[in-house]
C-alpha cells in the first residue's frame, strides 16, 4: 500500500510540474508584453523568471541537447522527462525527510 501511494505521490507531483513547467514559459511572454514599465512589470517579470529557472533547473535543462532533436510539440517530451525526475526527487526528499523525524509517543 505504500508504494501506491508513493507512486500517486510522484504522478501528481510530476504532472503539477509538468503544467507549471508548460504554463510559465508563455505567461512570461504574455506578462513581458501586456505590462508597461515600471515598479509592478519588474517585479511580476523577476518572479516569472525566478519560477522559469526553478521549474527548468531540477534535474534536465533544456540546453542539454540540440533543438533539432525536438520539433515542435515534440519539445514537451524533455519537458515531461524532467517533470517526472523532479517529481520523483522531491516527493523522494519529503519521504527521507519525514522518515528521519521521530514519531510523537
Amino acid at each position: 500500500m505504500r508504494i501506491a501511494r508513493y507512486l500517486t505521490a510522484v504522478t501528481l507531483t510530476s504532472a503539477l510540474h509538468f503544467a507549471l513547467s508548460a504554463l510559465v514559459v508563455p505567461l512570461t511572454l504574455r506578462a513581458g508584453e501586456a505590462l508597461a514599465a515600471g515598479a509592478a512589470r519588474d517585479l511580476v517579470m523577476g518572479g516569472l523568471v525566478a519560477a522559469t529557472r526553478v521549474l527548468y533547473t531540477p534535474l534536465l535543462t533544456l540546453a542539454l541537447y540540440p533543438r533539432h532533436w525536438f520539433p515542435g510539440r515534440w519539445v514537451y517530451v524533455p519537458i515531461g522527462i524532467n517533470s517526472l525526475l523532479g517529481g520523483l526527487a522531491l516527493v523522494s526528499l519529503l519521504y527521507l525527510l519525514r522518515r528521519g523525524r521521530p514519531r510523537p509517543r
